[in-house]
């Protein structure tokens, strides 16, 4: 089982998917074995993101089975976001388990010779299984018991902050449930003005009341005003409070597929193949010199070119087989 604990990690750990997926099909290469089935457990955007792109990279050798609490997928993204989201994940036929808790995940061994399965005990040359027990989180859904070969575990994240302090010592620094930071407004640490908290670790309320979200736009803007505020309070100056500025979400659905909604436009959902080239235009004016952009913006050039020559020598195998 595989944990990705956030979108800002995910791209380390789709390295270590990819290697996984490939010792699975070298696996069952030569051999008459069924499809390789791959669980993920929550369906917020990491969840949805990692499933469209598995499915897309399985094509017709896996499936993908998605698992969420909810009973609606990206329950906090814009609504144009979540239905753009969920027409890929219903064209890739990805079976999706909404209203639905995990609640065991065993490993079992299935017998080559008489197909049964042997739980907790490995057999010599059988293959390994993993069985979820789903427990139903809504009222009139049956609980269901599922089969895979990899899990990959999206469901929440933690903070770090709790590790860096003695288990035996009171609080240093003020944490609430989640184990987050209890900020200032201006981004200082309750009780210690001269330290600064951001990102996830983080824990700051908008004018209403609501926790900002956990994610890199909120931490991209915090940043600008904690550079400020620490040269503020070295030198004795005012500082800011923090003021988050919602641009809108992106998300991605595949290697050519994404969903960009922009705030600041209402009702305006960009996807498919321009929703993927806004979110890369995005992107590249994000980065923090001309440099970075130009390396970026080159590396995405190449790789389409890549792609795109790949695709040809496929379509062309593909003639030449059925001639």
């Amino acid at each position: 089982m595989v944990i990705i604990k956030n979108r800002n990690v995910a791209l380390f750990y789709l390295q270590k998917v990819e290697s996984e997926l490939k010792m699975l099909e070298r696996r069952r290469f030569g051999k008459k074995s069924p499809p390789i089935q791959v669980a993920i457990v929550g369906l917020g955007y990491s969840g949805v993101e990692l499933a469209a792109t598995i499915s897309e990279r399985l094509k017709n050798t896996g499936t993908v089975k998605a698992i969420n609490f909810q009973t609606t997928i990206c329950p906090n993204a814009p609504p144009g976001n979540r239905e753009a989201a969920l027409k890929v994940l219903e064209s890739q036929n990805i079976q999706l388990f909404l209203g639905y808790s995990v609640n065991c995940i065993r490993e079992v061994y299935a017998s080559e010779d008489s197909g049964s399965m042997v739980a907790d005990a490995k057999v010599g040359g059988d293959d390994k299984k993993l069985v979820l027990e789903l427990q139903a989180a809504q009222r009139g859904l049956q609980s269901q018991v599922l089969e895979a070969d990899l899990v990959l575990w999206t469901v929440g994240s933690q903070s770090q902050i709790l590790r860096l302090q003695p288990p035996d010592a009171p609080y240093v620094i003020p944490l609430n449930g989640r184990g987050q930071v209890e900020t200032e407004e201006t981004l200082q640490v309750k009780g210690h003005p001269r330290t600064f908290a951001i990102g996830d670790s983080a824990a700051l309320r908008d004018p209403s009341g609501k926790f900002l979200p956990a994610n890199a736009q909120v931490a991209f803007q915090q940043a600008d005003f904690a550079g400020w505020n620490l040269w503020a309070a070295i030198n004795d100056r005012p500082l800011l409070p923090f003021r988050f500025q919602n641009l809108g979400e992106m998300m991605t659905l595949g290697r050519n597929d994404a969903a960009i909604t922009a705030n600041f436009i209402e009702g305006l959902t960009l996807e498919g193949p321009v929703g993927h080239a806004a979110r890369k235009l995005v992107y590249c004016l994000r980065m923090p010199t001309d440099e970075h952009r130009v390396k970026v913006g080159v590396s995405w050039l190449a790789k389409g070119a890549v792609d795109s020559l790949a695709s040809l020598q496929t379509a062309v195998s593909n003639i030449i087989a059925g001639s």
